[in-house]
């Protein structure tokens, strides 16, 4: 019981920083640019972006320069399981179907994000009574769940999420050794139902695991074990999400290419699901750095940083179209820069994505464009 009310705790959602996205709307920007994204890219992958529902709705300046440079949007917390049924049968579709409105008006790929989250799942799902439900209730509710979701937008998402970040750092095993009430009550086969499930539900959508910490070998390689035992059992898994949070010392480019390699030879699409180079390292000495470590980076945005920023993003684009048909999309966390989870994480300025606060390009668009 412990561990199921520590669960519930953590379940708060980020938030889509609306107040931002309007002052970001206000300025007198241009959206022109010599080459957008979606024309850049029209020939090899969709390039999407993470929106939040304020973004498109608040801030016409936001929706007309999404509309303009990307391809595709994923909703950033507008479709998953907390917001859109935070009580059991009662679905809030509203912000859901704006979103779904505003992709399909001008022509937007959709990547439905997330059906199943362990750490974000509203706390009914996990409860009978007093107790823990058992697994049985646990799957029958998954299935309403994911059923009822994926045929409202059928035909508009094209892929989905279907679970995210089940698979925890500890080596080797269990599967997630994290306080995680889904992995509790189902072990792994809830990961397996929720394919299923999604898969009766939508036959012709693209199915995803999503994930962070592939530029860790043991993590990477532990979701590859993990899914290859799935395409063996038969389960209906059709790609892999690298999130690809990545820090400015980037990720080495052979083991990115091995790293796409391996999951294509699954015979799984490959993406990346929540691109972003923080303008601060992620890892040093085989440590994983958090804010403490970083107190003492600097947090000027020098000529230097930016360089090295689109040095990495020319590099990540680069090799994903040398992968073309493996890598079947590149999404970005955010369209543009705004004080988001890694502002608020680290505490210090960060700016890292394509295009500045002002919507406008930095060298790390060109970089990604110019070829």
């Amino acid at each position: 019981m412990k561990r199921f009310l520590f669960l519930i705790i953590l379940t708060g959602t980020v938030g889509a920083g609306a107040v931002y996205y309007r002052s970001a709307a206000q300025q007198h920007v241009s959206l022109n640019t010599p080459k957008t994204l979606k024309e850049a890219y029209r020939n090899y992958f969709p390039v999407g972006a993470a929106v939040g529902y304020d973004a498109l709705t608040d801030s016409p300046g936001v929706a007309a320069f999404i509309s303009r440079q990307y391809a595709g949007i994923t909703p950033e917390n507008e479709w998953k399981p907390k917001r859109l049924q935070a009580k059991e049968g009662i679905f809030d579709w509203q912000k859901a179907d704006k979103m779904a409105d505003f992709a399909v008006q001008h022509h937007l790929k959709i990547r439905g994000h997330t059906l199943v989250w362990p750490l974000q799942m509203p706390g009914w799902i996990y409860r009978d009574g007093d107790g823990l439900a058992g697994k049985t209730l646990l799957l029958q509710r998954l299935k309403t769940h994911i059923t009822t979701v994926m045929q409202r937008y059928k035909g508009k998402a094209y892929c989905w999420d279907v679970v995210n970040e089940a698979i925890s750092y500890v080596y080797p095993d269990p599967l997630d050794a994290r306080t995680d009430s889904l992995y509790m009550i189902a072990g792994e086969e809830y990961i397996a139902k929720a394919f299923e499930y999604a898969h009766e539900a939508d036959p012709d959508a693209r199915l995803f695991y999503n994930d962070n910490g592939f530029e860790w070998s043991k993590k990477r390689d532990k979701i590859y074990r993990f899914l290859k035992k799935l395409k063996a059992a038969g389960v209906p898994v059709n790609g892999v999400g690298m999130q690809a949070h990545w820090g400015i010392e980037g990720v080495p480019e052979n083991y990115l290419r091995e790293t796409i390699e391996m999951f294509s030879d699954l015979g799984l699409d490959v993406q990346l699901t929540e691109l972003d180079i923080s303008l601060y390292p992620k890892r040093k000495a085989g440590k994983i750095l958090n804010a403490h470590d970083l107190a003492g980076e600097d947090a000027a945005y020098t000529e230097e940083k930016k360089q090295r920023q689109a040095d990495i993003y020319k590099m990540i684009f680069r090799v994903c179209r040398e992968s073309k048909g493996k890598v079947t999309g590149i999404t970005l966390w955010s369209g543009y820069d705004w004080p988001n989870y890694l502002t608020k994480k680290l505490r210090k300025e960060n700016h890292p994505y394509l295009f500045d606060e002002k919507l406008q390009p930095k060298k790390a668009f060109y970089s990604v464009t110019d070829f």
